[in-house]
């Protein structure tokens, strides 16, 4: 039986850049936090040929698009943005000066953050009895620096099963009043998963539709921004 659970694709070189954000004057601006799901460039030597979320047909079916097409029918001046955060990932124990690094999206000041991250970390962060510096401490640094005043945050179960890695996101979640998204009815579909094992079109339009209906939820009693 096929490891739906295996994520094969290398952690570097996802991206030229780790930022991609839209119109500073969207209302709201939804940033997505998330790595190669969300966004993954040109990379032959694997065989992927487009640059959008892995496994989509195209851009225009991964979750971000599909998100953003029923998200701008509601909310027609809305902007987007992309933090692509595998490296985030990968060095999250390595010192990086998160404000630094991204100081250009903080200043874009989201008003709603979807974080869904998190299956670059070694696997042998799981099994480690004890961190020096912990996942789930940087994980909620970053979302502090990301948080405007009145940004509304929510966070994704991973599509790769990692229940240390969720466990810590979920306690940052729940420390901030935060929103806590579910998929795992989503990451256990065969249907669901693609090219690398990665969601395709089908197992995109799955998450997108749960992120539309939790974040669109929680802004029903928003009048502005």
């Amino acid at each position: 039986m096929k490891d739906f659970q295996e994520n094969i694709v290398p952690a570097t070189n996802q991206n030229s850049t780790d930022i991609f954000l839209g119109r500073a004057d969207g209302s709201p601006r939804v940033l997505f936090v998330g790595n190669s799901i969300t966004r993954h460039g040109r990379k032959p030597d694997i065989g992927w040929d487009r640059e959008c979320g892995m496994a989509a047909s195209d851009a225009d079916h991964d979750y971000v698009h599909v998100f953003a097409r029923r998200f701008l029918e509601k909310y027609p001046d809305a902007g987007f943005g992309i933090l692509q955060a595998a490296n985030f990932e990968r060095q999250f124990d390595k010192g990086m000066e998160l404000e630094k690094v991204y100081r250009e999206v903080i200043d874009w000041k989201p008003d709603i953050v979807v974080m869904f991250f998190g299956a670059n970390v070694s696997r042998d962060y799981d099994a480690a009895e004890t961190h020096e510096i912990s996942f789930g401490s940087r994980y909620g640094e970053l979302r502090d620096l990301l948080d405007s005043g009145k940004t509304l945050f929510f966070h994704s179960e991973g599509f790769y099963l990692r229940p240390v890695l969720d466990k810590e996101k979920q306690a940052v979640c729940a420390s901030r009043g935060d929103t806590w998204i579910p998929l795992g009815d989503i990451n256990s579909r065969e249907d669901a998963h693609g090219m690398f094992n990665h969601p395709g079109d089908l197992g995109m339009k799955l998450i997108a539709d749960r992120f539309f209906d939790y974040v669109t939820a929680g802004l029903s009693n928003i009048t502005e921004f």
